[in-house]
Order: C-alpha cells, then structure tokens, then sequence
C-alpha cells in the first residue's frame, strides 16, 4: 500500500509538471484578448521587443513558488537598462503594461533596482 501511495504521488508530481506552461504571450489590449503573439519562454532572459503591447499573459508554470521578473527597457528596443520591473510567481494572469515600452526579457529570478538613465 505505501508503494501505490508514493507511485500516485509521483505520477501526480510529473504530470503538474507535463501540463506546466512557461511561454508568455503579449497582447494589444489591456486585457490579454486582441492580437496575441507568439509565446515567449520566460525560462530564456534574452531580450524581445514588443512595442506599443498593452497587456501580457502569464501562465500558470505549476510551481507556487516560481519567481520571476519582468524587465522594461525604455522605447530604444535594446534591452540595455532596467526602466520598470514586475516581480510575480507565475500561476496564470493577465498583467497590464506601460505601451511606451519597447523590449523586455524575463528572468528567473526577483527584479533588482532600476538602473537606466
């Protein structure tokens, strides 16, 4: 009996895991509905633009404690500085966001300060 009670547990485990989703998708309304784009991994901090977008999806990675960050860059599009930074735990959510922003990245981790001129 405590095998089937470890084996089920594992089983649960992998498959909150298999259903797990980490692609971020921006959108041109404030409420993650109009001209979605293409997934973005939030496991890879390197920098996209998405101008002008107005809301991003977050999904819900399975992991309560899934800290990330969003970093905004200014309307440059280089992904240079730190302007804005959202800290969240990824469990499925639409965030709104500043248009003027150009480009922004993910990382896997809280924000730290603010550093663009």
């Amino acid at each position: 009996m405590k095998f089937t009670t470890t084996a089920f547990f594992a089983i649960l485990g992998l498959a909150t895991y298999v259903q797990a989703d980490s692609y971020a998708n921006f959108f041109d309304d404030e409420d993650c509905n109009e001209n979605g784009s293409i997934g973005f991994d939030m496991h890879n901090d390197g920098c996209f633009v998405q101008a002008g977008r107005k809301s991003v999806y977050i999904p819900n990675t399975g992991l309560i404690s899934d800290q990330f960050c969003l970093v905004s860059t200014g309307p440059d599009g280089s992904c240079s500085c730190q302007s804005q930074a959202y800290d969240f735990t990824a469990t499925g959510f639409c965030h709104t966001l500043d248009p003027t922003v150009g480009s922004y990245r993910f990382i896997h981790q809280s924000c730290g300060s603010d550093n663009c001129p």
